[in-house]
This record gives structure tokens, C-alpha cells and sequence, in this order.
């Protein structure tokens, strides 16, 4: 899965394919093979390319910091930036569906076409570096679509969920 970071100002193409607890990527003409264990919410135990390293995240709406061996790294998704900028330039249509955040395994569907929704509700529950997240409808509505199943793989980008809409 291909992405475009943000490293501390400069921009890279980051292409990844990611597993339950093993990625390997490619940053320019650079490798990487990883295996990862979290922690906790903010620490994973790394092994990059063979060589063992703890990464401590922390994260804020507009990026995250990594520390790996003692230096501080500012990360940003730029796909995800240029998407926040049209939304608050009101560029963007309305969100009409449910998409994963990041790489991920679907865990759970808990709803079905046709089902009425909530605001906040919970459709989808995914796993990614082993920590499960729940994607809720953004606003009340009417299920068109169910895309997906137990045990899929998905990606950023990916229509989990169809949602029409009901209420403002």
C-alpha cells in the first residue's frame, strides 16, 4: 500500500505491506523488513531489518512523534493532511461511508444492509499491530452496503460500510 509521510518537513513515498505483526516497506530504494510487538498504547518493540528497537509513540490530531533511540521523529500522513484541509474548506463531499485508518483485519461486522444507524454507532471493528478499533457511523442513517466480512483484509481508502444518510 503505497503512502505519502511527512518526516520532519520532508516529504516521502512509503510503500508498505503490512500483516498482523510483520510489515515490509520500502522508503525510496531503502527495504525494510519489520516485525512488531505493542507494548502498550504508546510502545513497540521493533525488530527492523534485524536489529532490535523500541519505538514510543505519541499521538496529537495533526501527527504523531516517534522517538526511536533517544532521537524525536515528527510523522505526518500527507494523504491525510491534503483530506483534513478540504474538510474544513468544506472542498469534500459529505462522508457517506466507513473506511479503515490505517492497514487492517476486519474483526467484526455489527451491522447488515438494510440496518438503521446512529450517530457514533459501531459497524466495523478492525485490528491493526494487534490493537482493535472500532469505526462508528458518522451520522444517523440507513445501511446500502456492507463490503466486507470477517476476516478481510483492507486498506485506507477501502468502503467498509454505505451509508445513507437520514437526519441532519
Amino acid at each position: 500500500m503505497p503512502y505519502s509521510l511527512i518526516l520532519n518537513e520532508h516529504n516521502f513515498s512509503v510503500e508498505t505491506n503490512v500483516s498482523e505483526s510483520h510489515l515490509q516497506g520500502t522508503i525510496g530504494e531503502k527495504n525494510y523488513d519489520v516485525n512488531f510487538h505493542p507494548v502498550d498504547d504508546h510502545h513497540i518493540q521493533m525488530i527492523v531489518n534485524g536489529k532490535c528497537i523500541n519505538a514510543f509513540v505519541s499521538a496529537s490530531e495533526k501527527g504523531k512523534t516517534v522517538v526511536l533511540n533517544g532521537r524525536s521523529y515528527w510523522i505526518q500522513d500527507a494523504d491525510q493532511l491534503e483530506q483534513n484541509e478540504m474538510q474544513s474548506s468544506g472542498l469534500q463531499k459529505e462522508v457517506n461511508c466507513v473506511t479503515p485508518p490505517m492497514p487492517a483485519i476486519v474483526i467484526s461486522v455489527g451491522v447488515h444492509s438494510g440496518d438503521t444507524v446512529k450517530k457514533g454507532q459501531a459497524v466495523v471493528v478492525v485490528s491493526a499491530m494487534k490493537m482493535e478499533t472500532t469505526l462508528v457511523s458518522p451520522f444517523d442513517g440507513l445501511v446500502r452496503g456492507v463490503n466486507v466480512k470477517e476476516g478481510d483484509k483492507v486498506m485506507p481508502g477501502d468502503v467498509l460500510i454505505d451509508i445513507e444518510q437520514t437526519s441532519e
